[in-house]
């Protein structure tokens, strides 16, 4: 019970932090994710600024950004921790390729079932789901190191349980 109440919340934190990092990692290698960040909120500011040079007031839109930002920044980073997270404690799942990856795809496919991409994605747009998917296999790893190992808590061997009874 403490695992649950210490240990786990520990380290999803860790690990959305670290999340954060190879966020930044992956724009400095990548440029297709250095645009997607970086260009993305250039261009948000220049509208949000030229709202408010031309007499409109820019909060409503601002509101609408930020709070898409923050709904990508969950599917990107804190969502799929916290899935793995719980699904590898309740499934005792302690491999930490198995939650490396699936952390990985849900941190590539989250953002894209957020927009509704009803195509095939671009050269550039593939180049970012791999971003994407790099950082939550990094994000994943980061946690198994920390709590997953011991998922689900020790398990009874056979030999232990016919001792103990």
């Amino acid at each position: 019970m403490l695992r649950w109440i210490l240990l786990v919340p520990f380290a999803c934190l860790v690990a959305m932090g670290a999340g954060l990092f190879f966020l930044a990692m992956a724009s400095v290698v990548s440029p297709a994710v250095a645009l997607l960040i970086g260009g993305g909120i250039e261009r948000l500011l220049d509208i949000l600024f030229g709202l408010a040079e031309s007499g409109i007031d820019p909060a409503p839109a601002a509101q609408a950004a930020f709070a898409l930002i923050g709904k990508l920044g969950m599917a990107i980073i804190v969502a799929p921790v916290v899935l793995v997270a719980v699904g590898s404690e309740l499934f005792r799942l302690r491999s930490g390729l198995l939650q490396s990856c699936f952390t990985g795809l849900l941190a590539a496919l989250l953002p894209l079932a957020m927009l509704k991409l009803s195509r095939a994605p671009s050269t550039a747009e593939i180049q970012i789901i791999s971003g994407l998917f790099l950082v939550g296999a990094a994000t994943g790893f980061i946690y198994w190191l920390i709590a997953g190992r011991g998922a689900g808590g020790e398990r009874v061997s056979e030999s232990g349980a016919q001792r103990a009874g």
